[in-house]
Parts: structure tokens; sequence; C-alpha cells
């Protein structure tokens, strides 16, 4: 579903995308942003697929998921509120790596690549942090392929809630992840067992590690996961 929407670039910011920018930075940018609805089961794209558009999440939950040589699903990331995918075809169309589904009702900003070089060119600044921005992604992306070949499998389990923790709400309080995450999606996402996962979150919380809180494992003791061997 489409709709209109009031969204100013001070919002835009709070994009992980866009976060070093300034507000002057991305206001070219917002007439093209399209606000939709998608409703919990709609795919919006699938894997392989030629597609040319980018999304943001305003509200709502997105899995990517990808599949195996023997068929199986490979869930790849979950995106909550203000974070982005299918970033890879921002600058030019090409196919989806990954598929991408609706988990709850969700409320996405939609924005079509065909006008990204006229923006660019037009906006030389906005150029070079975007460049900035998907080059430190790709390294984060290095560095976790890394940690999957030399950390043990919880290693990678600790390695994993850090890269999906959440911000705290308020200055002070801990990073969390959602608790909506069911172990066997966590398994899922670094090739390991249910079971596996399960004994590791609950030593963790034995440890003070990890506590949860209503719908959230609130991370205390972040460190902790960082050196975990």
């Amino acid at each position: 579903m489409r709709c209109h929407f009031v969204f100013n670039s001070e919002d835009l910011l709070r994009f992980s995308l866009f976060s070093s920018l300034s507000s002057a930075d991305v206001a070219p940018l917002l007439p093209h942003l399209v606000e939709r609805r998608y409703r919990r089961g709609q795919l919006l794209f699938v894997e392989g697929e030629i597609g040319s558009y980018v999304y943001f999440v305003l509200s709502g939950q997105v899995k990517l998921s990808k599949s195996t040589r023997v068929g199986e699903k490979q869930i790849l990331d979950w995106c909550g509120p203000y974070d982005c995918f299918a970033e890879v075809l921002l600058l030019e169309s090409g196919s989806y790596p990954a598929t991408a589904e609706v988990l709850k009702d969700s409320t996405l900003l939609v924005l079509n690549n065909e006008i990204m070089p006229q923006i660019l060119e037009a906006n030389p600044v906005l150029s070079l942090a975007l460049i900035r921005t998907l080059s430190r992604r790709l390294r984060l992306a290095q560095e976790f392929i890394r940690i999957l070949t030399n950390r043990s499998t919880t290693g990678v389990l600790a390695a994993l809630f850090l890269r999906l923790a959440r911000p705290a709400a308020t200055p002070g309080q801990p990073i969390f992840v959602d608790a909506s995450l069911t172990h066997r999606d966590l398994a899922s996402m670094i090739g390991t067992s249910r079971e596996c996962v399960n004994r590791a979150i609950n030593g963790w919380k034995r440890s003070g590690i990890l506590k949860l809180v209503d719908d959230r494992l609130e991370i205390i003791k972040p460190h902790e996961l960082a050196e975990w061997p």
C-alpha cells in the first residue's frame, strides 16, 4: 500500500546509512522516498530477482534469508526500525542477494535508484559520504566473516548478538536484542543447532551477561561477548 507521509531530513539521519551526514546533505533524497505499508507474510523481493529499490524500515520487522545449496533457508539478518536493506542496489540496478519477508506489519520508505545518478552528480558531499558508509559496511561484513572462521560456535553467536544489538532508548541503559528472535532463528544465522544456542544463552543469563526484560534481551556485559573466544 502506498500513502502520503510527513518526513523530514532529521528523521532520515536516524538511519545508519545517513548518520554521518547533515540534514542539508540528505535533503535532496526526501522528494524521492515513498512510504509503503506491508502486511505480515508479504514478500518484498526474492533472491535473484532483478530490482532497483532500496528499503528503509520505519516500523515493523523484515527478515532477510538465502537458500542454501541443499534447498534450506538460512537467515541472514533481521531488520527493524531505522534499519535499511538492499543498499547494494543504491547506485545501480541488479539482482537482490536475498529474499525479504515481512514478519510484522511494517511501514517502509522505498527509494528507486533511478534518480541517484542525478542526485549524486549535483551533491558531491552526499556522494563521498555514501561511498565511505558503504565501504565501512563492507569492512564490517569482512570482519564478521573473519570471526566466523576464527572463533568457536559460541564466540560466533556472541559476535552475532553484538551485530544485532540495538541502542538503548535512554542513555545509560544497556543495548539489547529483540527477544522475538527465536533460538532456531539465531541458529540458522550461524549454521548451528538450536540446542547449542539455547545452552549458550542460558549460560550467559546465569553469568549476568544477558538479562531478559519484557520483549528484549539486554546485553549487560557487552565486553565479555566481544572477547568470547
